[in-house]
């Protein structure tokens, strides 16, 4: 693979650039949308690297990305605290004056953080069965419950919620091998094979609810959840390390799709 290509997904920076785009999208009306979407796109940057980074002077790394990170120690050191630096400057200047917002945002950083600080045994991503419901709650706090308190704005909450809920799945796909099965993620407990016809349902799911609240815009959303739905019988073709990088681009397709419908 391209070095570079292999930088930006190890380091997220596709994640953050294809939310960047969903997020301007999605509150497209809106005055600061943009200082929003980068301030998610450099926060998503900052935690995911500084958790690599974390796991990584513990040794708690699957040994592929253990090779790479050492490599690339410094750069992503650096993008870290660049990253973490835009998240506070945007969100100090834009969206600080809300108390109930700081508080809120308080609690998303120290769940950040015990998500992989060990407390004891556990750090709270080896709960059993908690994992992928933390990173939901905290991705749709970010998405839509924060963008309602500061624009008033509840855009797409269901749509949202189960595209959300679909894309992460892959995630834990990629590390079945790797996460200790005390764990219990999904992939864990009902195996790839019905992981996948998993997504194919939230999918269909999503087509449905689409088609019967007709929301406007619809289509953004039925191509989102339409390419979801055939990307799931690719699985075996793809290299299954990166697949969650052709779920990913789900979050481009709609924020695309929404400046133009």
């Amino acid at each position: 693979m391209n070095k570079a290509i292999e930088f930006a997904i190890r380091s997220h920076l596709h994640l953050a650039i294809f939310s960047f785009v969903y997020v301007s999208g999605l509150y497209k009306a809106e005055v600061h949308s943009t200082y929003y979407a980068l301030m998610f796109a450099f926060g998503i940057l900052s935690i995911y690297n500084f958790h690599r980074l974390w796991k990584l002077g513990r040794g708690d790394l699957p040994d592929l990305v253990l090779k790479w990170l050492e490599i690339n120690k410094y750069s992503i050191s650096i993008l870290s605290v660049c990253s973490i630096l835009c998240t506070v400057y945007l969100y100090v200047n834009y969206f600080s004056k809300n108390y109930l917002l700081h508080l809120l945002c308080a609690a998303c950083i120290l769940i950040c953080i015990l998500y992989v600080y060990r407390i004891r045994r556990y750090s709270l991503r080896e709960i059993p069965y908690l994992k992928i419901f933390l990173v939901l709650g905290i991705w749709y706090f970010l998405l839509h419950i924060m963008p309602y308190i500061l624009f008033d704005s509840l855009i797409f909450p269901i749509e949202g919620l189960i595209l959300l809920f679909a894309i992460l799945i892959p995630s834990d796909m990629k590390d079945i091998d790797y996460d200790p099965k005390e764990m219990k993620t999904i992939p864990q407990l009902i195996g790839t094979s019905n992981s996948l016809k998993l997504m194919r349902v939230l999918s269909l799911i999503g087509i449905s609810y689409t088609l019967i609240m007709h929301n406007e815009p619809m289509l953004p959303w039925l191509i989102s959840f339409s390419y979801m739905f055939v990307s799931t019988f690719f699985y075996s073709r793809t290299n299954k390390d990166y697949y969650f990088v052709w779920i990913d681009t789900c979050f481009l397709i709609v924020g695309i799709a929404l400046f133009y419908f």
